[in-house]
């Protein structure tokens, strides 16, 4: 069978959006909503018992800087707000292709440590590093590269 020149074949562009939910979604849901629900019952008791400052609706938002110090500590390592700098500001360095220099996850605390903690270098990922100071970062690249 032979085709028309005035045919074309059609393809599909895009992809079936195929959102299933694992048998483990609501499960956590419920666990979510329980510890939620029950902390915004303590704060509401104490605040009942005190001076009942706190409006209705920012009860169950006084979680929140508890949950914002439990990423920070899972991304950073550490609950100490000094140690957040990554996040805003310091120099990234690449690091060469060459084996030398490669961070694996062994070696990684060691480097760390050899300049200066958590305060001064922070290890984005197995490519690249950040420091916080540039005087850190230059005398890095002169040793090493």
């Amino acid at each position: 069978m032979k085709l028309s020149p005035h045919k074309f074949a059609q393809y599909r562009t895009h992809h079936e959006i195929d959102v299933d939910m694992d048998e483990e979604f609501w499960p956590m849901m419920g666990i979510l909503f329980t510890i939620w629900g029950g902390w915004t019952g303590v704060v509401h008791f104490l605040d009942w018992l005190t001076f009942d400052a706190i409006v209705w609706w920012a009860e169950p938002l006084t979680i929140v800087p508890f949950i914002l110090l439990l990423v920070m500590s899972e991304r950073y390592g550490s609950l100490n707000p000094l140690h957040w700098w990554p996040m805003v500001w310091g120099y990234k360095i690449k690091l060469p292709d060459e084996d030398r220099i490669t961070i694996y996850p062994i070696n990684g605390e060691d480097l760390i440590k050899e300049h200066g903690g958590p305060l001064h270098i922070h290890i984005v990922d197995y490519e690249h590093i950040k420091f916080r100071r540039k005087k850190d970062a230059v005398m890095y690249a002169l040793r090493n590269f």
